[in-house]
């Protein structure tokens, strides 16, 4: 008897969990694990999003800053800038229709993105030509390089002298011209040169560049037809040169900036890209700048009455400027969107170029994607115009 109630016992004390005890662990357990698993993910999303702003902000001010460091020279053209009106003597021969370096700035503007006009973002975009009716300026004569670039953006090209003016010796014409000036001022062979004695200029390119014997102060900068385009032969260079008046020379350089995407994939994001003049005067290989840039607008700011304070009467876009040598000042806005989709829960309003895209009536359409979007703007006077001189 003794041993089957210490059986009985032994049985009782060992039984397991009940079904209803099972089920409620099972319960707790899921809900503990759901809990965990949101504050997962919305931590996951919570730094998703901060890092696409973070990396957005260093885009966009980095874009604004480089943009701002070119613009603000466009126009300078060492001693050639302070001439009045000034007709540029060029001897070089039949270089591409698309070198223009005497607007100083020049700008086209995406057919129907005005501002306050609706232009919403698209997915997958498809890169489109140059040459085709998509970009229109507003002044005779401006001539576009064919190259693909985002549709509903605006491109702008920079005319400026780069590095330091040197100072030329001698001059000498003939069939092939040469010049003597400073090697410190870094020329080579192919670069496109100013030459000016600040009364008139000459367009040329060097063709050839070597250093004169003795101290190595001064360069022999041949003139000649033998790189592309090259020099007519034989030339006659209307800059002269003294002791006393002394021209200089400066290299020459040619900048256009805008919305691409690499390799000119539809499915990539799209970048802002640049192409500086190359070695035969046309617009060189692409390189991508600053990626994320969605759309850049600009203005021109003219001087229209061409009062002596030289200030802005008006911000107008591209395709109604008639003259660029009044454009003072660029505005540039640009709209910054995040490289990866998925960086919010949920599609963002936003504002650009005068437009709010949430969907409302009159407004533009609420994005499609779930990319963060921020606007970046940035006035920029031109320090060779807006000083007036």
């Amino acid at each position: 008897m003794i041993i089957m109630h210490r059986t009985a016992m032994d049985i009782k004390k060992s039984r397991g969990l009940s079904l209803i005890e099972l089920l409620v662990s099972m319960v707790l357990g899921l809900t503990l694990a759901t809990g965990v698993v949101q504050i997962y993910m919305g931590s996951n999303t919570t730094e998703r999003d901060r890092e696409a702003r973070q990396r957005i902000q260093e885009n966009g001010r980095f874009a604004t800053n480089f943009l701002s460091q070119e613009v603000r020279m466009a126009g300078y053209l060492g001693c050639l800038s302070s001439i009045p009106g000034a007709t540029v003597n060029s001897i070089l021969d039949a270089p591409p229709a698309t070198f223009q370096p005497q607007f100083g700035v020049q700008g086209w503007e995406a057919t129907g993105t005005n501002p306050g006009v609706v232009n919403n973002s698209a997915r997958n975009v498809a890169v489109v030509g140059t040459n085709t009716a998509e970009w229109t300026n507003g002044e005779a004569g401006h001539v576009i390089p064919t190259f693909n670039a985002v549709p509903n953006s605006d491109i702008i090209r920079i005319w400026n002298a780069v590095g330091s003016p040197g100072l030329v010796s001698t001059i000498t014409e003939g069939a092939a011209p040469s010049i003597q000036a400073e090697s410190d001022v870094g020329i080579a062979a192919n670069d496109f040169l100013i030459i000016s004695d600040c009364e008139q200029a000459d367009f040329v390119q060097a063709c050839a560049v070597a250093a004169d014997a003795g101290p190595a102060t001064t360069s022999t900068i041949t003139l000649s037809g033998a790189c592309t385009p090259g020099n007519v032969s034989p030339a006659t260079i209307s800059s002269v040169t003294s002791v006393a008046n002394p021209a200089e020379v400066v290299r020459l350089q040619g900048t256009i900036f805008y919305v691409g995407k690499r390799g000119d994939v539809a499915a990539n994001s799209s970048s802002m890209f640049r192409r500086q003049l190359s070695a035969t005067g046309t617009a060189g290989a692409a390189e991508e700048l600053i990626e994320g840039v969605e759309s850049m607008q600009i203005l021109y700011g003219i001087n229209l009455d061409q009062d002596v304070r030289n200030t802005v009467d008006a911000y107008i876009p591209a395709n109604l400027v008639t003259e660029f040598s009044k454009v003072i000042s660029v505005r540039i806005s640009l709209l910054m969107q995040s490289v990866e989709d998925g960086s919010v829960p949920a599609p963002q309003i936003y504002t650009f170029d005068g437009v709010t895209y949430d969907g409302q009536s009159g407004n533009g359409a609420l994005p499609t994607d779930t990319r963060v979007r921020r606007v970046f703007s940035s006035t920029i006077s031109l320090r060779n115009r807006a000083l007036g001189t």
